[in-house]
């Protein structure tokens, strides 16, 4: 099975894996589904599905695109520190209402986006909620950075609809934590050779 690789260019509601770390730290993957790139370069929006994968599923109707980890994010597609992902499947068919896009909120200092348009806050809002059921910041993740709120979703570190807040983790899970980066640099790595060995193709490093 051939599988591009991660890239810019992709067609909204392509399917494909990030590495993820299961029950009694297994080594497996979760699936993701490009929506769009948001304007601004603010980044790639990406829904993440809760479904924990040790091996390819036979199909896309196989695959478990229904119950989402958490919200949907933004994220760099920029792989310096680990392999690119792969692509699984392509959906000619996909409409961005299959994920709920006109309910997407991400929060900036002075305005909410939702559903694509930028909203204006009430003065009084300026700034950024906290919490649990604090919005999803406007944040462009970093692509490594996706695998360690992966993990702690996946961990029941949060529910799906709560905020995250690193505050709340275990240095263990930690993105400041040099052994935590590691562990995920090698998790990445390892699952990077599984979809070699899947699409029978053979890439290098942040290529």
């Amino acid at each position: 099975m051939k599988m591009k690789l991660l890239r810019g260019k992709i067609p909204p509601g392509s399917v494909f894996y990030i590495p993820a770390l299961g029950v009694d730290k297994a080594h497996g993957f979760v699936l993701a589904r490009f929506i769009e790139d948001v304007d601004g370069n603010a980044g790639a929006l990406i829904e993440v599905f809760s479904k924990f994968y040790t091996a390819l599923p036979l199909s896309f109707e196989d695959s478990a695109l229904g119950q989402r980890l958490f919200r949907p994010i933004l994220c760099s597609m920029r792989f310096s520190e680990i392999p690119r992902w792969r692509v699984l499947y392509e959906d000619p068919s996909y409409n961005r209402a299959r994920s709920n896009y006109e309910d997407i909120v991400f929060e900036y200092y002075s305005e909410l986006w939702i559903g694509g348009q930028l909203r204006k806050k009430n003065e009084s809002d300026f700034g950024f909620s906290e919490g649990a059921n604090a919005y999803e910041w406007s944040t462009c993740w970093r692509m490594h950075h996706v695998i360690f709120r992966v993990n702690a979703y996946l961990a029941g570190v949060f529910s799906p609809e709560e905020a995250y807040d690193e505050n709340k983790l275990p240095f263990s899970m930690h993105v400041s934590n040099p052994e935590a980066v590691k562990e995920v640099v090698s998790l990445a790595e390892e699952i990077d050779e599984l979809f070699k060995a899947f699409s029978g193709s053979v890439t290098k490093k942040g290529c």
